[in-house]
């Protein structure tokens, strides 16, 4: 072989080697790019996933946290997990030092713990109602799930719903259902056995029967009021009544309920003090039902030679009236729930007295109807003061 043909033949070969080199740096480069393109794409889609599973914990945190009921996460050693606002308030403890430790440990309640570790350990649903007492007593409606996870995860959820109130309506309902059958039980028995009695006989005996007619009078006139309170407690109850506002002189409305009640005052010796010097905008019948009911009772449960004495006081919300009287009083404990429908201080003394138990309940109503408050303070053997507010005409 020539030297010029060695030569040619190198140079072609280098020709080619470089011609391949050129061909592999191009795919090299064209990899790489999709390379870089195909991270590019998968860290815009990350960010996406990431951005969006931080907006969802934001919409759950939210909800959690205005959710009436109370929410407790705990792990497989009842650990607590997730706690959110209601469920710190139903206890009264913060969440951020009961986070990682024990949920027996933080609301105290055996019940609790033992319906989450049902819970757990059955992998199913557990309702069940239950009573707690600190920071002050509820009745609670607890449901508590379980789920299989792993350690140190989420391994128990229990929800709970404050049925406080429910209770108590249940309770009122039921009480008032018993009440309404004795209060009119009672007349009516009494009024069949004076019929059975008059068609016994007692008829051909005038004296007699004229002092059973008069008695069953009285029954009948007692069912007549209890039906008409209870009719009237329903109607305002229900916002059923409308109101016609005006300005009233109270001193002068009281006086003319007193003149009703002259009879009374004068046979138990009660002295008056009507130191009223002011205006109210009230409903001019509604106003006379609330005097009624409070002076009444002022009457009845006070002591011969005793006194009422009015008073008033201007308030933020308007006008605060006094009613005091100096009778029997009414123990402390019992004074929260004088304004229940039927409920009576003294069962035999209010029978003897008269009355059908529901008209301090209505008073409360008619006064809350006005935009106002009703409370009272008492003394046994001392006497008591019944305050309502209501509202002043605006200039």
């Amino acid at each position: 072989m020539t030297s010029n043909a060695w030569f040619f033949g190198f140079g072609i070969g280098i020709i080619v080697s470089l011609f391949l080199v050129l061909i592999l740096t191009k795919r090299r480069k064209a990899h790489a790019e999709s390379l870089s393109g195909t991270i590019h794409e998968m860290t815009s889609t990350l960010k996406t996933q990431v951005a969006e599973l931080a907006e969802e914990q934001a919409k759950i945190s939210a909800i959690l946290e205005q959710m009436a009921e109370g929410v407790i996460a705990v792990d497989s050693r009842k650990r607590i997990l997730l706690m959110n606002r209601s469920a710190e308030s139903i206890f009264d403890v913060s969440r951020q030092k009961s986070l990682g430790r024990s949920i027996l440990e933080i609301v105290r309640n055996p019940k609790v713990d033992q319906i989450i570790d049902r819970a757990i350990l059955k992998k199913e649903a557990v309702a069940e109602e239950i009573e707690v007492f600190h920071p002050d007593r509820k009745v609670l409606k607890a449901n508590a799930v379980g789920a299989q996870t792993q350690d140190s995860q989420v391994a128990g959820i229990l929800v709970l719903s404050d049925i406080t109130d429910l209770r108590k309506l249940e309770r009122l309902r039921q009480e008032f259902v018993a009440n309404v059958s004795h209060e009119l039980k009672t007349p009516l028995t009494s009024i069949k056995g004076f019929i059975e009695t008059l068609l016994g006989g007692a008829l051909e005996s005038p004296g007699k029967a004229r002092s059973f007619l008069k008695m069953m009078e009285e029954d009948t006139e007692r069912l007549t009021r209890l039906i008409g309170d209870l009719f009237e407690l329903s109607k305002v109850e229900a916002k059923e009544i409308t109101l016609k506002l005006e300005e009233l002189d109270l001193k002068s409305e009281v006086e003319k309920v007193l003149l009703g009640f002259s009879a009374l005052t004068q046979e138990k010796k009660i002295a008056v003090e009507n130191n009223l010097d002011c205006r109210v905008a009230a409903d001019r019948d509604r106003l006379k039902q609330i005097l009624i009911n409070l002076i009444e009772n002022a009457i009845k449960f006070n002591k011969v030679g005793g006194k009422i004495i009015f008073r008033s006081r201007p308030v933020s919300t308007g006008i605060e009236i006094s009613i005091e009287d100096t009778g029997i009083g009414i123990p402390e404990g019992m004074i929260p729930r004088i304004f229940e429908r039927f409920f009576r201080v003294d069962q035999a003394r209010f029978r003897e007295l008269g009355g059908t138990g529901l008209g301090l309940s209505i008073v409360k109503h008619l006064v809350e109807s006005h935009g106002g408050r009703v409370r009272c303070e008492s003394k046994p053997n001392v006497g008591s003061k019944f305050f309502f507010t209501l509202p002043v005409l605006s200039s």
